[in-house]
C-alpha cells in the first residue's frame, strides 16, 4: 500500500512540473544551505575528538594580572612552566607545541613550511599515524624531522619522502618519518614536526625560550589519568614561579600593585573545548567564537524553517485546489487513514527529492564556502552526515505536510462537489499569515544584521592608522640588524630607484604585543607595550612630534640608550597632565632601577592593533633587533616591490621572500568579520528570496479568495486604486508586524556584536530602516502582479465562479 502511495507521489510531481520544480528547488536551497552551515557548526564542536583518550588530554593555559593586561586567559605557556609540570611528581606526559615557519631548500626550490617543535612525549599523547619511517627518531635528534604526508608531495613531490634530506638555514636536515595529515577539526594543526633538541632554533633563541618565564610561544598539553591530581600539578607550576629569578625581579611596587595576587595565574582546560573557549583571547584560526557558531546555527535552523514555511503555504493552496479530488476518494470508500498516508507521503517524496538535490547543490558550492569560511569541512560528506540529510528529509516530509494532510481531512464530500468547499477555514488563513510574518521578520532581521556587520566592518579597516599607508611595503627578513647581510641588505633597499626611506623595527607595526613594566619618577609601575624601531621610523612613516622631537637618523644611533619616544596614550596612561609635562621627563624600568630613561619627544598616537582594542600605550626604542623593514616607495609599489624580489635572491637565497603592502595588513584584522558579513549577506539574500516567494503565494491566493468580494466593491462604484489599496492593505499589516519582531532581535544582535569593538561605526538606526525598505520593496514588487489582477479583474468572470 506504502509502495503504492509512494508511485503515486512520484506521477504526481512529473504531472505538475512547474509546481514541482518551485517547491523542489525552493526546499533544495535551504536544504542546501542548512546542510553547510549546520556542517560548519559541527565541525566546530568536533575540534581534537579524533584525540585518543582525549577526555584525559588538557591545555594549560596562563593568565598575567599585571596593570594593563585585559585579564583574558592565554593558550601559550612558557618552557619553564612545562618543566616545572613534568617535575611535579605527578604521573602525566606533557608536551610544548610551538610552531614557526621556517624556509626549506630542495635543490634550487625554496618553500615556506610550518615546523611545529615538541616534546618526545607529544607521540605519546596525541598518538600520529606514521605512514613511514620512525616518529621517535625524528623527535630525538637535532637533525631530523618528520613530515606529513601532504607536506612530503608538496616539497619532494610524493609521499615517500622518509630518508630524503631538506636544508634549513644552509643546514641538512633528514625526513626520518611520513605521518598522516592530522584532520582539518584540530587546535594542533602541524605539517612537520621536530624534537625540542632541534638545531632548527639558534641558540639565543633557545635561550629565550627555554630560561624565560615571561616567553611564551605556542602551547603545552598534559596527559593525566587523575585529573583530581591537577590542581597538585598547577600548586608545581606556582611553587615554581615565585622561586624563579624572573619573579624575584620584580619590583615591589610591581608586586603591591598585584593586591595580593599571583603574577601569573595557571589553569587547565580540556582539550576538547580549546577551539570554543570563550576565556581565552585568541587572534588565529585555530580558536573560533562559540556565539557566532551559535548564531550560525541559529541562521541555518531559520533558513531551513522559512523553506518549509513556504512548501506549507504551497501544498495548503495546491490541497484547496484538489477539494474534488479529495472529495471524490472520500466518496468512493477512502479512509482518513489512506488519504492522509496518501498527502504525508506526496509531502516526503517532495522533501526526499529537495534533500537529494539539496546535498548536490551543497557539494557543487563547497569549494566556494569552504574558502569563504577558510575551514577544511573534510568530513562533511561522509556517510553519516549524508545520512543524517536524508533522515532529516524525511522528517522535513513528515512535519511539512502534516497541515496540509490535515486540510484534506477537513474536506467535506458534499459542499466540495457542490462547489461551496473551495475555501480555507480562518484559522488556517491566520497560520499562513503567521507564517509569512515569520518568514519576513527573520529576512528582516537578517538583513538589518548584516547590514551592521559589514557596515563596521568597512569602518573599522578604512580606519586611519595615523600615517598614510598606500605607499609603505613590509619586507621581513630572516635574521636581524645585527647580521652583517641584514645591514647589507638595508643599505641596498634605501639604494632602490623609487624608495624614499627605509627603516626597521622588530614587528610590524600593526602587531604591538610586547610589553614591559614601567614607571615615572615618584610614580608607581604600569604594563606598557613597546615597538623595537630604528633611527628612520618616524621619517619614514611621516609622523611629526607632539611635543619635542622623535628619532631621526641625524641626532639618533641604533646603539643609543636612556632615551625613548612615548605616544600620547603612553603618557597619559604613566599619569603625566599632558604631553608638555611629560618631554623631558625620565621614567624606569623596575627591572633596572639604576638607569633613568629621558623622554625626549612625545609622537601622536598610531593604531597598532584592529579596532577591538583601544588605543595601545606605546613606547618606542631604538635598538639592533629589529629585522622588519618598512620601505617608502614614491607611490610605484609594484615597481619597487620586483626589484626587492630581485635583490631578495642575491641576498637571501635559503629563504622565500615575505613582502606585503602595509595597507593590506591593516585589512587582514577584519577578514573573520569580512566572512561573517558574507555569510550573513548570502543568508539574507536566500531568505529574502523564500519571504517574497511565500508572499507571492499567498498574494495570488488571496486575490482568488476575495474575487468575489471585490466584484461586488467594483459593481458598488470601487475604483481600481480602491481595489488596489485593499490588497496592499493587507501585506502591508504584515510587513509591518514582521517588522515589530524581526529588527528589534537585529538591533540588538547588532548591538552584541558592536560591544567586541573599542571603536563604532555610527551605525545607529539606519541599517534596520533599511531592511525594512529592503522587505517593504520585495512585498511590493511580489504582490504588484496579484494587485494588478485584482484591479481588472472581470465581475462576470469572478460571479460565474
Amino acid at each position: 500500500m506504502i509502495t503504492r502511495d509512494f508511485r503515486i507521489g512520484w506521477r504526481l510531481l512529473f504531472q505538475e512540473k512547474a509546481y514541482s520544480a518551485v517547491v523542489v528547488l525552493g526546499l533544495a536551497i535551504g536544504i542546501a544551505v542548512c546542510f553547510l552551515l549546520l556542517g560548519l557548526v559541527h565541525h566546530s564542536f568536533s575540534y581534537n575528538s579524533h584525540i585518543p583518550e582525549n577526555d584525559k588530554v588538557f591545555i594549560v593555559k596562563q593568565r598575567w594580572n599585571t596593570a594593563g593586561n585585559n585579564g583574558h586567559w592565554g593558550d601559550s605557556l612558557s618552557l619553564p612552566a612545562r618543566d616545572a609540570i613534568v617535575g611535579s611528581g605527578v604521573p602525566l606526559l606533557a608536551s610544548t607545541f610551538i610552531s614557526r615557519d621556517v624556509d626549506v631548500r630542495i635543490g634550487a626550490n625554496v618553500q615556506t613550511i610550518k615546523i611545529s617543535v615538541v616534546d618526545p612525549a607529544f607521540r605519546q599523547i596525541f598518538q600520529p599515524e606514521v605512514l613511514s619511517g620512525d616518529l621517535a627518531t625524528a623527535l630525538a635528534r637535532p637533525d631530523t624531522l618528520a613530515l606529513t604526508r601532504e607536506t612530503a608531495i608538496k616539497l619532494f613531490g610524493a609521499a615517500d619522502a622518509t630518508g630524503k634530506t631538506l636544508h634549513i638555514a644552509g643546514k641538512p636536515y633528514l625526513v626520518s618519518a611520513v605521518l598522516a595529515d592530522p584532520p582539518s577539526a584540530t587546535t594542533l594543526p602541524y605539517t612537520a614536526l621536530a624534537g625540542i633538541s632541534t638545531a632548527i632554533w639558534d641558540a639565543e633563541y633557545r635561550q629565550l625560550v627555554t630560561t624565560n618565564w615571561g616567553s611564551s610561544h605556542g602551547p603545552t598539553f598534559v596527559k593525566i589519568n587523575d585529573r583530581t591530581q591537577l590542581p597538585a600539578v598547577g600548586e608545581a607550576i606556582r611553587r615554581a614561579m615565585i622561586d624563579s629569578p624572573f619573579y624575584k625581579r620584580f619590583s615591589p611596587d610591581q608586586v603591591a600593585s598585584l593586591n595580593g595576587r599571583d603574577m601569573l595565574n595557571f589553569e587547565f582546560g580540556p582539550i576538547t573545548d580549546a577551539y570554543l573557549d570563550p576565556t581565552i583571547d585568541a587572534r588565529d584560526k585555530t580558536h573560533g567564537d562559540r556565539k557566532t557558531v551559535l548564531g550560525l546555527a541559529a541562521v541555518a535552523i531559520l533558513i531551513l524553517l522559512l523553506a518549509a514555511t513556504n512548501y506549507v503555504n504551497l501544498a495548503t493552496v495546491r490541497t484547496l485546489r484538489r477539494q474534488r479530488e479529495i472529495a471524490v476518494r472520500k466518496v468512493l470508500g477512502a479512509s482518513a487513514g489512506t488519504v492522509s498516508r496518501q498527502f504525508l507521503v506526496e509531502s516526503i517524496v517532495v522533501c526526499l527529492v529537495a534533500t537529494v538535490l539539496g546535498v548536490f547543490i551543497a557539494w557543487l558550492v563547497l569549494p566556494v564556502f569552504t574558502d569563504l569560511v577558510q575551514r577544511e569541512l573534510d568530513q562533511l560528506f561522509t556517510p553519516v552526515p549524508v545520512l543524517l540529510a536524508v533522515v532529516t528529509g524525511v522528517m522535513l516530509g513528515l512535519a511539512a505536510g502534516s497541515y496540509p494532510t490535515w486540510s484534506a481531512l477537513k474536506v467535506r464530500p458534499t459542499a466540495a462537489l457542490s462547489g461551496r468547499g473551495n475555501a480555507e477555514t480562518v484559522g488556517g488563513l491566520w497560520l499562513r499569515r503567521v507564517l509569512t510574518v515569520m518568514q519576513f521578520a527573520t529576512a528582516m532581521g537578517l538583513t538589518g544584521l548584516t547590514l551592521a556587520v559589514a557596515w563596521q566592518t568597512h569602518y573599522a579597516s578604512t580606519l586611519h592608522p595615523g600615517f598614510d599607508p598606500e605607499p609603505l611595503l613590509i619586507v621581513r627578513a630572516p635574521d636581524d640588524m645585527r647580521n652583517a647581510n641584514v645591514r647589507a641588505f638595508r643599505d641596498a633597499l634605501a639604494r632602490i630607484e623609487n624608495t624614499r626611506g627605509v627603516a626597521v623595527t622588530d614587528a610590524p607595526v600593526t602587531i604591538n604585543f610586547n610589553s614591559t613594566s614601567v614607571r615615572r619618577e615618584g610614580g608607581s609601575a604600569t604594563e606598557m607595550n613597546y615597538l623595537l624601531v630604528s633611527p628612520e621610523f618616524f621619517d619614514v612613516y611621516g609622523i611629526k612630534p607632539l611635543v619635542g622631537r622623535l628619532y631621526s637618523p641625524s641626532h639618533d644611533k641604533l646603539e643609543d640608550e636612556g632615551k625613548l619616544v612615548l605616544n600620547e596614550a603612553g603618557i597619559l596612561k604613566l599619569g603625566f597632565a599632558s604631553a608638555q609635562d611629560a618631554a623631558g621627563k625620565y621614567v624606569r624600568f623596575p627591572f633596572d632601577e639604576s638607569k633613568p630613561n629621558q623622554i625626549v619627544g612625545v609622537a601622536p598616537d598610531i593604531r597598532h592593533r584592529s579596532a577591538r582594542d583601544p588605543m595601545q600605550p606605546t613606547m618606542y626604542f631604538l635598538s639592533d633587533r629589529t629585522g622588519v623593514f618598512t620601505v617608502r616607495t614614491n607611490g610605484d609599489t609594484v615597481a619597487v616591490q620586483r626589484q626587492i624580489e630581485q635583490l631578495w635572491e642575491r641576498f637571501f637565497p635559503n629563504a622565500v621572500p615575505d613582502i606585503k603592502r602595509m595597507s593590506l595588513l591593516f585589512g587582514a584584522n577584519y577578514e573573520d568579520d569580512l566572512r561573517l558579513a558574507k555569510l550573513l549577506a548570502a543568508s539574507s539574500v536566500i531568505a529574502i528570496a523564500i519571504a517574497a516567494f511565500g508572499i507571492y503565494v499567498l498574494a495570488a491566493y488571496s486575490v482568488q479568495r476575495k474575487s468575489r468580494e471585490i466584484v461586488l466593491r467594483k459593481l458598488y462604484g470601487a475604483s481600481g486604486t480602491a481595489i488596489g489599496k485593499l490588497v496592499v492593505r493587507e501585506f502591508a499589516a504584515l510587513i509591518g508586524i514582521g517588522a515589530a519582531i524581526g529588527l528589534p532581535v537585529a538591533y540588538l544582535a547588532t548591538e552584541r556584536y558592536l560591544a567586541a569593538f573599542s571603536e563604532r561605526a555610527p551605525v545607529g538606526l539606519w541599517t534596520v530602516g533599511f531592511a525594512l525598505a529592503v522587505a517593504a520593496l520585495v512585498a511590493l514588487c511580489s504582490t504588484l502582479r496579484h494587485t494588478f489582477t485584482a484591479m481588472r479583474l472581470a465581475p462576470v468572470l469572478a460571479l460565474r465562479d
